[in-house]
């Protein structure tokens, strides 16, 4: 199961990167589906799941920064 947020920028001012979220299970790691969900055992291997997430950031700009030069001598 897979959810993709795309980027937005909060009330706040802070920007809230595009995501994508997917739901695995934790024995093998094969995505979980919504039959799995609502059975709570998983086709691949058998066992029940626990969730675990795997999670994806896309970052496209970096905040600006400042510096500054020292002279010695």
């Amino acid at each position: 199961m897979k959810t993709t947020v795309t980027a937005f920028t909060r009330p706040d001012g802070t920007i809230e990167p595009s995501h994508e979220i997917e739901v695995v299970c934790a024995q093998c790691q094969d995505p979980v589906s919504e039959e799995e969900q609502s059975t709570g055992t998983c086709t691949s291997c058998g066992q029940p799941w626990q969730v675990s997430q795997s999670v994806n950031l896309s970052l496209t700009t970096m905040p600006g920064l400042g510096g500054f030069t020292v002279k010695i001598g």
